[in-house]
């Protein structure tokens, strides 16, 4: 009905806000399924990745018809390398927080934003950002 968010509508909203960040440059931030090519983070001080989770669509009976919501978990993986200790990285997962945590982008809004640990793979450290969001 032309009344709830895409799921391109809000796969741009969460690029676009992503982008907006400074903490890590533009060519560290990898998408899912990047149309960039693969990626060689050989040598970065820090590097990303942004995953759109997306979970169970809902909907409300209201006036002439249903209003579908839709819920997801933004998660953006964090990596610095192993050895390198995490000023760098929880300074940056703290910047990425507040960009998103209770924010709005039109109909889109972001909530309570999680950190977990994730370890070590690879000669990487990482940590994991979630970040649920509703879309109406």
């Amino acid at each position: 009905s032309g009344l709830q968010m895409t799921l391109t509508e809000i796969r741009n909203a969460v690029i676009s806000r992503m982008t907006a960040q400074t903490a890590i440059a533009a060519e560290d931030v990898r998408y899912s399924n990047d149309s960039r090519g693969t990626y060689d983070p050989t040598g970065k001080a820090i590097w990303a990745r942004l995953t759109n989770v997306t979970g169970v669509a809902g909907a409300n009976e209201i006036g002439a018809g249903p209003v579908v919501h839709r819920t997801g978990v933004l998660i953006v993986q964090l990596f610095v390398p192993v050895n390198d200790g995490t000023v760098l990285i929880t300074e940056t997962a703290d910047k990425i927080r507040e960009l998103f945590e209770f924010q709005d982008d039109g109909r889109l809004s972001y909530f309570a934003v999680s950190c977990y640990d994730a370890g070590e793979a690879d000669g990487w450290y990482q940590i994991n950002l979630n970040i649920p969001y509703r879309a109406l």
